[in-house]
């Protein structure tokens, strides 16, 4: 199995910021607990305090796809439809 990892920036709504930040919480704690999840990690924009940017690190396609259908993520999902300015989703792998 190839670990692979998602590099996912989400750009919030000025006016969702709070409300977000409780959401991102919960999609955290609830992806940490996954058995294919190595790690997963919120990070802040220093210049742009609105710009998250999701680390990810897994241990298969199986488990991102396992992932993909929990409880917590379909819920984040919902949650951040129509709050964001944007999202990009890359998923990558180590070359060297």
């Amino acid at each position: 199995m190839t670990e692979l990892k998602i590099v996912a920036v989400i750009v919030v709504k000025a006016e969702f910021q709070e409300e977000l930040e409780k959401v991102f919480q919960n999609v955290v704690d609830g992806t940490r607990k996954e058995d294919g999840n190595i790690s997963y990690d919120l990070h802040q924009d220093v210049k742009n305090p609105l710009k998250y940017t999701i680390l990810e690190v897994w241990k298969s396609q199986t488990a991102i796809d396992e992932h993909n259908n929990t409880d917590h993520f379909k819920a984040f999902v919902k949650a951040i439809e129509g709050k964001v300015e944007s999202l990009s989703v890359d998923i990558i792998k180590k070359v060297y």
